[in-house]
């Protein structure tokens, strides 16, 4: 009797603990700006790192999928100008004193021949270590921080 109370109690704690680990490697995001027609401007949705091969932004009318082989740059930043996103082509608004920076993900894809596209998601919440090191797993490639601030937002450490 005594297994089956273990048994159970282990049972339920995998169930628990499932959601809360897919829960991780999915974040909520908002495509920002960039050079991929296919994602709607300042639409929220969920980033997916879940797959061990693909990265998966989802809204409420469609989803974008890119292969991790096809990433070749992934640079976490604050909204603020920086020499990444400058040369994406993107001057982020000054913030005012006292304001809380938004934390950015940007992305240099190589997904049609011969071209590179870059795509910049806002992380409203942040990330978190387990997002940030699928999306170094998958990618095979380490994630640029811009400044030590924007790791710990990212991270949370």
């Amino acid at each position: 009797m005594e297994g089956a109370k273990c048994f159970m109690t282990l049972a339920a704690l995998v169930c628990l603990a499932a959601p809360l680990t897919l829960a991780q490697t999915r974040i909520d995001a908002a495509y920002l700006q960039g050079r991929v027609q296919e994602l709607p401007e300042k639409r929220p949705g969920k980033l997916d790192v879940s797959d061990k091969e693909i990265l998966q932004f989802k809204w409420d009318k469609g989803s974008w999928k890119v292969l991790y082989s096809e990433i070749k740059t992934v640079y976490v930043s604050l909204s603020r100008r920086s020499v990444m996103m400058e040369a994406f082509g993107i001057y982020a608004a000054p913030v005012a004193a006292g304001k809380k920076r938004k934390l950015l993900l940007s992305l240099v894809v190589n997904d049609k021949p011969g071209a590179n596209r870059n795509c910049v998601f806002y992380l409203p919440g942040g990330a978190n270590r387990e997002f940030i090191r699928a999306l170094e797993t998958g990618t095979g490639r380490n994630v640029i921080f811009e400044s030590e601030e924007a790791r710990v937002g990212a991270e949370g450490k």
